[in-house]
């Protein structure tokens, strides 16, 4: 009887070598007979260690409790049960118990039955469901941000007045993103001058001016990219020592002066772009030192690209306002020169006036002392100053004292070579120059009390001092003061390029004085600007080489709404997006910026392609006018399987190029379709499926690459379009738009009258390749 038993024992030892969990035989006494090489790895123990042992003293409860007298710790009837497992140094793991009774296994007068006890660790387990649980946490908190952004978007589209757009943004951006605060700094003449805080910062110091060459926003500018930086104010014990600020990305450490030290301990901070032009930087504030996640600087950056395409139409109106007050000025000012042709000083005196008026500054007159052979700035009514130099030493002799950081985003917007304020000519006698805070002038006035920034005006030839002769003409009289300065104080704005080509521009109308006509101001270029500003760019994705391209129909110089995007979402997932929003101009610009954030947060949502078009149609429809509507493709990519779930909304069908070894590829044209988004309450949408292996190329366009014409007249077409892609696929995803867009220019003859988005994706990562199983 004792051999079957033994021989019984054997075999099941031979059995429980081969599974995959830790397996003890032990008998009805605990006592353990038998463990496998899962079980010794799993109690990190030897056999001889273990064998003998009594199993109540390995498993215990989740109290840590040992089972008492003839007990086992665990049921016998194949149930889980989780116990704690210790370990030779004393501490326990998390485990899950499944036992069986063997059958009779004693000997002797001491019958018995023995145990099969599996075991199985759950750290592995626990370990998984807290990273599930992290990534869920980082999805919400994604997602929280995403429809911040939206939230954002939403409440502020179409807006017309500044001081609302950025109170809004700044403000629902720091709720967004749990920020302490948030500024907005503009790119002006000289500098970068604050336009916007948040409500928090309320009280706080914040530099109300910051010099080109000098703090974060210079340093932003010349990184041309979002950054991370964390601040070290100066200390208590020197505070005249500067501070300095630390980029976590770069891992570069600059100094900051005191006076351009932000209110805060980390910050990110964002340039903010429309074309080649920078209009200004965005600055989001935690108190407290932290490092911002790298998603945040995505959001950020999303909200900055939205918000330069609000801005634009709300400087361009703004300044388009402020172009027409000062056409209107110069218009007043001609009138009155023609008025007072005979009475020069009453004609003088009321230009003045309203030169001071429409520039908010002071007029100090600079005279020349003969006697002591000095020039002196007369202020407050008689008080005098004398210069350290000579007018021409101190105003037309010296360099910029510092570069610009590219040039200011108002310089070419409004004022152009044909606009109302352009100068046809330079004065021929009058002459003006700068005087900025940031030279040695105007830190020389700074020092002395006076207004520190402004223009210097010399009036040219003189008879007696202080006078002003004309050759000739009706203005052949006395005109006091011959030199002059218009100032304003540090804490105002330094006179902009607009401002100083009216002042040019005066200068020239009164040298002329009856010759000429002011020209209306031009319309403004605001679109040409937009089309540069909506910039596209795909995101980086480990699995996916991409092309890109974008076309903009230059000959009519109009914006349109063509937009993509590729969002890499967790596990091996993407999400492709591309689409073209009806109209031109600002309006088709601003919504191509809404209808791609707000595709960009459902799919962080998780939601399926023709769910992201029904949710993007109801929110089309909630505001936007009735003839605007949007063609998309939205693929939502699995790059672990090879699959992949699609909706074509009113888009032209997409191609898949399947490449087989020989480098030869065939086209598959994706031919679900479903209608435009935008168009009714009630369209349908649906979604079609595909899948692909490593080396297939998704390739996707809008309609203007089918739909461009020739001198006959006839369409390039999908036909042709194949045909290019057969060809050109087997070179390969790189340079493959810039191919299909040069057969488009010999097509045209390089006169595509619509915008162009063209985008290819390879798929490089090993995945399913049974498309029958689709």
């Amino acid at each position: 009887m004792e051999h079957m038993h033994n021989e019984e024992l054997n075999d099941v030892a031979r059995l429980v070598e081969v599974t995959s969990d830790a397996v003890a035989i032990c008998d009805e006494d605990g006592s353990v007979r038998h463990v496998n090489r899962q079980f010794l790895a799993l109690r990190k123990s030897g056999r001889a260690q273990l064998v003998g042992t009594d199993i109540k003293d390995l498993l215990y409860s989740t109290e840590f409790e040992r089972s008492t007298g003839h007990q086992m710790p665990f049921s016998a009837d194949g149930e889980e049960n989780t116990l704690m497992l210790k370990l030779p140094d004393g501490s326990f793991i998390p485990v899950r118990v499944r036992a069986v009774e063997l059958g009779e296994g004693g000997q002797g007068d001491a019958p018995g039955h023995r145990y099969v006890v599996a075991i199985r660790s759950l750290e592995e387990q626990y370990a998984h469901d807290r990273k599930t649980q992290r990534l869920l946490s980082e999805l919400q908190a994604a997602n929280k941000r995403l429809s911040g952004t939206l939230s954002v978007i939403m409440s502020t589209v179409g807006s017309s007045d500044m001081a609302t757009l950025l109170d809004t943004v700044l403000n629902r951006m720091t709720e967004t993103l749990d920020a302490t605060g948030a500024t907005m700094y503009f790119a002006e003449g000289g500098g970068f001058k604050l336009r916007g805080v948040s409500h928090a910062l309320a009280g706080l110091y914040v530099p109300d001016f910051i010099p080109y060459g000098a703090g974060i926003p210079t340093h932003v500018l010349r990184e041309q990219r979002a950054c991370r930086l964390s601040l070290v104010p100066a200390t208590p014990a020197d505070p005249t020592a500067p501070g300095s600020f630390y980029d976590l990305d770069a891992r570069v450490r600059h100094n900051l002066r005191l006076q351009d030290m932000p209110p805060f301990k980390t910050m990110i901070a964002v340039p903010v772009y429309f074309g080649t032009q920078v209009l200004g930087v965005v600055e989001l504030g935690w108190a407290r030192p932290c490092n911002p996640r790298v998603y945040d600087v995505r959001v950020l950056e999303v909200i900055c690209d939205y918000l330069s395409i609000e801005l634009v139409g709300v400087v361009s109106s703004l300044r388009a306002a402020r172009a027409s007050g000062l056409t209107r000025s110069l218009s007043r000012i001609r009138e009155l020169l023609y008025a007072h042709g005979k009475e020069p000083l009453a004609a003088w005196t009321e230009m003045t006036d309203e030169v001071r008026d429409q520039l908010s500054c002071r007029m100090l007159p600079v005279l020349h002392d003969l006697e002591r052979g000095v020039y002196v700035i007369d202020f407050d009514g008689g008080s005098k100053v004398d210069l350290p130099r000579d007018v021409e030493e101190m105003f037309f002799s010296v360099t910029a004292p510092a570069a610009r950081v590219g040039a200011p985003a108002s310089a070419d917007l409004l004022v152009d070579e044909t606009g109302p304020l352009a100068v046809p000519a330079k004065p021929k006698q009058i002459r003006l120059a700068r005087v900025d805070r940031i030279t040695w002038v105007g830190e020389w006035l700074e020092r002395h009390g006076l207004p520190c920034q402004g223009v210097f005006v010399d009036m040219g030839h003189e008879s007696d001092e202080g006078a002003f002769v004309e050759d000739d003409g009706p203005f052949a009289a006395v005109l006091p003061p011959r030199r002059f300065l218009l100032l304003r104080d540090g804490s105002q704005e330094p006179v902009d390029d607009m401002e100083f080509d009216y002042l040019t521009h005066l200068a020239h109308d009164f040298e002329l004085i009856m010759d000429g006509a002011l020209q209306q101001k031009s319309e403004c270029r605001i679109a040409q600007t937009l089309q540069a500003g909506m910039r596209n760019d795909l995101g980086s994705v480990p699995g996916i080489t991409a092309d890109s391209l974008y076309s903009s129909a230059t000959r009519q110089a109009l914006v349109g709404g063509d937009f993509y995007t590729l969002i890499r979402l967790p596990d091996d997932r993407a999400v492709m997006i591309l689409g073209d929003v009806s109209g031109k101009g600002v309006e088709a610009a601003s919504m191509s910026a809404l209808v791609k954030t707000a595709l960009t947060a459902y799919a962080w949502e998780g939601a399926s392609p023709a769910r992201m078009a029904r949710s993007l149609n109801r929110m089309v429809m909630s505001f936007s006018r009735v003839e605007t509507f949007v063609t998309v493709f939205i693929a939502k990519l699995d790059l672990r399987h090879g699959r992949a779930t699609y909706c074509s909304a009113g888009h032209p069908p997409t191609m898949l190029l399947r490449l087989d070894g020989a480098g030869q590829a065939e086209a598959e044209l994706l031919s679900v379709q479903s209608g435009v988004v935008g168009a009714f309450s009630t369209m349908a949408y649906e979604n079609g499926t595909f899948s692909f292996a490593p080396g297939d190329i998704l390739f996707m366009y809008t309609d203007g690459a089918i739909e461009a014409r020739d001198a006959g007249g006839d369409f390039f077409g999908e036909e042709r379009l194949r045909e290019v892609l057969l060809r050109a696929a087997a070179g390969g995803v790189d340079g493959l738009c810039g191919k299909v867009l040069d057969e488009l220019d010999r097509f045209t003859g390089s006169a595509l009258d619509d915008d162009i988005a063209l985008v290819a994706l390879r798929f490089d990562r090993e995945g399913r390749t049974d498309r029958a199983a689709l």
